[in-house]
């Protein structure tokens, strides 16, 4: 959270409709002030390119027991993992788990067997290839994709956020004139300033489609990054 130590002691705020709102400055333990505020929320989004995917594929096996299910794994996560790496991909995690399968009828629900699941995921900053990493993985033997992930690197993603808190607090500001000039009043400096964020810094891939020669190509979306303020400015 960015934050300018510049709060009043003792502000008494009264809020309107659009989150704007006016105060007067208690005098409180600090010298007290002559001037009127205006309190003001606004926000901000920007959109990035994503430049880190992660993509995680499975090997799925079933049998009456879970020894079977076991066995019967369609492929080797071994041999998806190195087949991931050779296409230049960071394998980050490698996951397995055996649980029940179970089937809905008339009758209720029956269990029908056990279900294996042996999941290989891997990311690079290379956003282009995650449907080169999913033919090969499938070549290597994984049967399921689980999904696709886009994000931003810690660089960009904070790249974006400044951007994006820039534009917010010049948001802030026409709003304040805004209101200001309605009581035949200026804005002064900032008071007060609180800043929060709720982007969505991870976007999924919605189609995978194959193209010409049969090889899977992924167009990923942009991943948003959103900026709040709160602003409270002096009226001269």
């Amino acid at each position: 959270m960015v934050s300018r130590p510049l709060a009043i002691a003792g502000v008494l705020t009264l809020l309107v409709a659009g989150g704007v709102g006016f105060a007067l400055a208690d005098t409180g333990s600090v010298a007290p002030s002559t001037n009127s505020t205006v309190s003001v929320d606004a926000d901000a989004t920007v959109e990035r390119a994503p430049d880190r995917a992660t993509v995680a594929v499975a090997a799925v096996g079933r049998g009456e027991t879970a020894e079977a299910a076991r066995n019967n794994l369609s492929g080797d996560a071994d041999a998806i993992t190195s087949a991931l790496e050779d296409e230049g991909a960071t394998v980050t995690s490698s996951r397995f788990q055996i649980r029940p399968e179970y089937e809905e009828s008339r009758d209720g629900r029956e269990q029908v067997g056990y279900v294996a699941i042996h999941t290989v995921e891997a990311e690079t900053s290379n956003v282009s290839t995650a449907g080169t990493f999913i033919d090969a993985a499938v070549d290597a033997g994984a049967d399921r994709v689980e999904g696709v992930r886009y994000s931003l690197s810690e660089e960009t993603r904070q790249d974006a956020r400044e951007e994006a808190l820039t534009t917010a607090m010049d948001n802030a500001r026409t709003d304040a004139e805004v209101v200001a000039a309605a009581e035949d009043r200026s804005v002064g400096d900032a008071v007060t300033v609180q800043t929060s964020n709720h982007g969505r810094p991870v976007v999924y891939a919605e189609a995978m489609v194959a193209d010409a020669g049969g090889r899977t190509n992924i167009q990923p979306g942009e991943v948003t990054v959103d900026a709040s303020v709160s602003v409270t400015y002096e009226l001269e």
